[in-house]
């Protein structure tokens, strides 16, 4: 093998890590190959193809394009549908491709300059002036024998990251193996057993690199739902009990500190403050009446000093709701977006003191939080890639 040759020319200092540099691409290989033969139709086969294929050489996006009939695209990396209906531009674009090059048996790289003015292909010609530029590695899948299996592989690279034909070549190893997994499924079923003792036969005739595939880590592709949420946002508190009157942003407003978010219900406070201004005027003229008394009667005198207490409370009374309601008002504390889920059921509903109401988040500063089914925890570790696809542009990450 080419990979094995290479390994014999270098210097001894660098062949045990080229050495591992090769077992590992190797076993990537029988890995991807034993998976796709194993898959119970040509779809799965498919789907395991163009999700997996990034472990063995690197890509941006993988297509299975069938040779023949009205289907284009016969599966996309990311199971994306949106790119598989026969009018999309994308779909018009892979088949002005395939249509100029299924007949041919050997490999194509494609770009904006190798793609000649003579080929009718406007919708392809746009697809790769994309993304910086797009190079497309269009790869026939042969079988045994030079036998077509009617499919090919469309693997791209996007900003003009070259091809080179040491990847090439190490497609050509496993080409083989993806066209049969490939292959009908009534084909597949009437030659079971002669293809399990040809093939199986193969891969045990190399130990070493069964082995390998069990002791070597394999990366893995986990697809979870994301959502962009904001970091260290500003929390809006309730500062007192009370009920809700008015809202006055919505979620997605941009505000500034000191723009007024919501009101409380007020008319209970200003009743009390009402009653606590007439308890105040109540107990200064009572006391206004035990001090003029007080020049004659020495019972008068000795409550002057009960009385002027009395005031002082009633005082602190009118100051203590009149703080209140200036609660009653609550405005921003810094700039940003109202975050709020649900602003309906905020209006008319009791609040408690410390009640968080609303958040207002910065956009320069975002996070993702990605939910990982408890099952594939295990399989993240730290400085691990991360593609997030947003709804409103699926074929972006």
């Amino acid at each position: 093998m080419e990979a094995i040759k290479q390994l014999q020319q270098k210097p001894p200092a660098q062949q045990p890590q080229a050495a591992q540099a090769a077992n590992t691409v190797l076993a990537r290989l029988i890995h991807l190959s034993v998976a796709a033969l194993g898959a119970e139709s040509p779809e799965e086969a498919g789907s395991i193809i163009v999700n997996r294929i990034h472990a063995l050489i690197k890509t941006d996006r993988a297509i299975l394009v069938p040779s023949k009939g009205k289907k284009r695209i016969f599966c996309i990396s990311g199971d994306l549908d949106v790119c598989k209906g026969e009018d999309h531009p994308y779909a018009q674009a892979v088949h002005e491709i395939r249509k100029t090059f299924r007949k041919e048996r050997e490999p194509r790289v494609l770009t904006q300059e190798s793609l000649s003015e003579d080929i009718n292909a406007p919708n392809a010609r746009k697809l790769l002036e994309a993304v910086g530029g797009t190079n497309v590695l269009w790869f026939p899948l042969l079988m045994a024998g030079n036998q077509e299996s009617g499919f090919a592989l469309w693997l791209e690279r996007w900003n003009n990251k070259p091809w080179n034909q040491e990847e090439i070549r190490l497609l050509s190893h496993g080409a083989m193996f993806l066209g049969h997994a490939l292959s009908d499924p009534r084909t597949k079923r009437e030659d079971a057993e002669s293809k399990k003792n040809k093939w199986w036969k193969k891969l045990l005739s190399f130990p070493i690199f069964i082995l390998l595939i069990s002791m070597i880590p394999m990366n893995a592709r986990i697809s979870a739902p994301i959502e962009v949420v904001p970091d260290h946002p500003y929390y809006v508190f309730a500062p007192s009990d009370g009920i809700m009157e008015e809202l006055e942003v919505q979620p997605g407003e941009h505000v500034e500190e000191g723009d007024l978010l919501f009101r409380y219900d007020t008319r209970v406070l200003e009743k009390q403050l009402e009653e606590a201004r007439q308890g105040v005027a109540v107990t200064r003229a009572e006391l206004a009446r035990l001090e003029s008394a007080g020049y004659d009667d020495r019972e008068a005198r000795a409550k002057i000093p009960v009385q002027k207490l009395e005031v002082e409370r009633a005082e602190a009374e009118v100051a203590f709701i009149g703080k209140q309601l200036e609660l009653s008002e609550v405005k921003a504390g810094a700039d940003g977006v109202i975050i709020l889920d649900e602003p309906d059921t905020l209006i008319g509903a009791p609040l408690q003191t410390g009640q968080m109401v609303l958040r207002i988040a910065d956009p320069k500063r975002t996070k993702l939080r990605v939910e990982v089914p408890s099952s594939d925890v295990g399989v993240f570790e730290e400085g691990a890639p991360v593609f997030a696809r947003l709804d409103a542009d699926p074929l972006e990450s």
